[in-house]
């Protein structure tokens, strides 16, 4: 039986492009448009007037906490806890903002005046599956979906003499295969991330009550211009 090169060749590309896919995907989902010209001025402005400020309102205290960190998604406890790890060289600031960012659909965090890293911050449960479990069933749905979808839009186009109606609904069902599967690698990254943050928390955590003496934060003051 002779082998058809034409089919095949589109066929192994779609599949590289899969895999391809699935390995490149880090390098796609990390790249973000943020400001990033203000850092200083925001990082001044938030240890000059808001840092461990207890009369400050708790919105404001929120804001400021939001502007340093230019995400929507923390609060000042969350990020007054990211500097103190960040400044005994325990964590880097950005990276953790960056990695609870990108999990925070599946972190459960409890806010309340004071932040408890073991009580009030843990994974989503779902049922009785674990993380891995989720992590590898994401990646079986994004391979079986992706490639149901390619390849039915392969067999479209091999297709000889197929009416209209029948190619449009091919093609509707393809592309929502392809999302499907899209859909699936990005929740598994996701939850990845999400499960990074807790661990190296929990771990700078661990890590910071065991120091005898950590460094402190020493707040900017003004300084009167000379006359």
């Amino acid at each position: 039986m002779e082998i058809d090169w034409k089919l095949v060749a589109p066929i192994v590309g779609s599949l590289v492009a899969i895999i391809t896919l699935f390995f490149k995907l880090h390098e796609i989902t990390s790249f973000k448009h943020k400001k990033i010209s203000d850092r200083l001025a925001s990082s001044i402005q938030y240890f000059d007037k808001y840092f461990e400020k207890g009369q400050t309102n708790q919105l404001v205290l929120d804001r400021a906490a939001q502007d340093l960190a230019k995400s929507p998604h923390v609060d000042h406890n969350l990020v007054n806890k990211l500097i103190e790890f960040h400044q005994n060289y325990l964590v880097n600031f950005d990276h953790m903002v960056s990695l609870f960012d990108d999990g925070y659909q599946f972190i459960t965090y409890k806010r309340g005046q004071t932040l408890d890293i073991e009580l009030n911050l843990s994974i989503k449960p779902f049922i009785f599956i674990t993380i891995g479990w989720r992590r590898f069933l994401f990646v079986m749905g994004y391979f079986i979906f992706a490639t149901s979808g390619v390849m039915l839009f392969l067999v479209l186009i091999t297709s000889k003499n197929v009416q209209f109606m029948t190619a449009l609904i091919m093609v509707v069902i393809s592309l929502a295969f392809i999302f499907l599967g899209v859909l699936c690698l990005m929740l598994e990254e996701r939850i990845k991330q999400a499960n990074n943050f807790i661990i190296r928390i929990n771990q700078a955590n661990a890590k910071y009550k065991a120091i005898d003496k950590p460094r402190t934060i020493i707040l900017l003051t003004k300084r009167s211009k000379p006359s």
